[in-house]
């Protein structure tokens, strides 16, 4: 899903700043700076908002959950009640059997609580130093080719290379999510080169989904005429472009986020599997998948195949990451729903001032 955002913000940034090179009428002049300036300040905030909210449950958690064993054989939380090192005492009554306990990440409240108590305040935000490395290079590689961002078939093919390519740094990405903390930078914690080969299938498959399933039915949408893709960017007024890209954008949006679920969960469980035997994890997790996977230095691939990957995921496990992302999304259509309405009093707070005066003058005549 990152090559969808990245063209989304390159996009939006496009009609951004060719609205703001436009030459301002004296009616758009008479809105106060302060205004102005609270408008795009609201608007940043509900962005970091929206942001932090897809980071730390879309993606840490979400991650989490497609590699937690929810039956481990032995797990010791160190939220539990019991003390390991009291001494046995005979006239103790037996304990009664304790229900087993439930997955960590069955609920986003716990899941945090957990990680905090492991990995500190920000570890929400785990993994972020690489996160935004990752997608710097994407940008940055994304950006020499010379492919327009309006030419949507290119784009499916860059956007599908260029994940590829830095496959092994989405890949250290996932280990420094689940794993507990180390002392270890985030460019320390990339894998060679050799195992690239071992997942860049994985990649593929996941990049080739999300790409496809967002840029294809744009390219179709721009073959049919669209005015949307026909019309230049700025020739008419900026925020109707603006509106009008999401507008066209979110379906397509969607439903790669859709069909990419099984894909990304593959992609995490590939890459969980390469974990190196130092790393320790900081949810329960099945190194061996079941004993699908032997490890290289018995002869095996060292890694779990693709379909074993998605089989070996039970299906609670399944329902309990669907349950996540579909509390991510109500989360930001909340904040969304809210930021609309501040956005709107904001809007209608200046557009008075706009059309107001100008209305005045090109109206009925003055009466003498």
């Amino acid at each position: 899903m990152s090559s969808v955002s990245a063209h989304l913000v390159r996009r939006g940034v496009e009609l951004a700043s060719t609205h703001f090179k436009e030459p301002k009428t004296p009616e758009d002049e008479q809105t106060p700076g302060g205004l102005v300036a609270l408008f795009m300040l609201t608007i940043l905030i509900v962005a970091v908002i929206v942001g932090s909210i897809e980071y730390t449950y879309g993606m840490v958690v979400a991650t989490l959950a497609a590699v937690e064993d929810p039956n481990p054989d032995i797990y010791v939380r160190i939220d539990g009640n019991d003390d390991p090192t009291k001494p046995f005492d005979p006239n103790d009554p037996e304990p009664a059997a304790a229900p087993s306990p439930k997955p960590i990440t069955s609920k986003l409240r716990t899941t945090i609580k957990h990680l905090r108590s492991r990995a500190g305040f920000w570890s929400r935000f785990r993994g972020f130093s690489m996160f935004m490395a990752w997608n710097m290079a994407r940008g940055f590689i994304s950006a020499i080719i010379p492919v327009s961002s309006g030419s949507f078939l290119g784009q499916f093919f860059v956007q599908s290379i260029v994940s590829v390519l830095l496959c092994t740094w989405q890949m250290a990405w996932v280990h420094i999510v689940i794993t507990e903390p180390s002392p270890k930078r985030f460019y320390q914690r990339i894998p060679s080169w050799r195992s690239w080969m071992k997942i860049a299938p994985a990649a593929l498959l996941e990049d080739v989904l999300a790409a496809g399933a967002f840029f294809l039915p744009l390219a179709i949408t721009k073959l049919a005429g669209t005015s949307m893709f026909t019309t230049p960017i700025g020739a008419d007024n900026g925020m109707k472009d603006l509106c009008r890209l999401f507008a066209f954008t979110t379906l397509p949006a969607i439903l790669a986020l859709i069909l990419t679920i099984p894909a990304r969960v593959i992609f995490i469980r590939v890459a969980a599997s390469m974990l190196p035997e130092e790393e320790e994890t900081i949810v329960p997790f099945d190194r061996s998948f079941g004993g699908k996977v032997q490890p290289a230095i018995l002869g095996g691939s060292g890694k779990i195949g693709l379909l074993e990957a998605w089989s070996t995921f039970e299906w609670a496990s399944r329902v309990r990451l669907v349950k996540i992302i579909g509390k991510t999304f109500a989360m930001q259509l909340a904040v969304g729903f809210l930021a609309g309405i501040v956005l709107g009093i904001q809007l209608f707070i200046m557009m008075p001032k706009n059309s107001g005066q100008g209305n005045g003058s090109a109206g009925t005549p003055a009466v003498e």
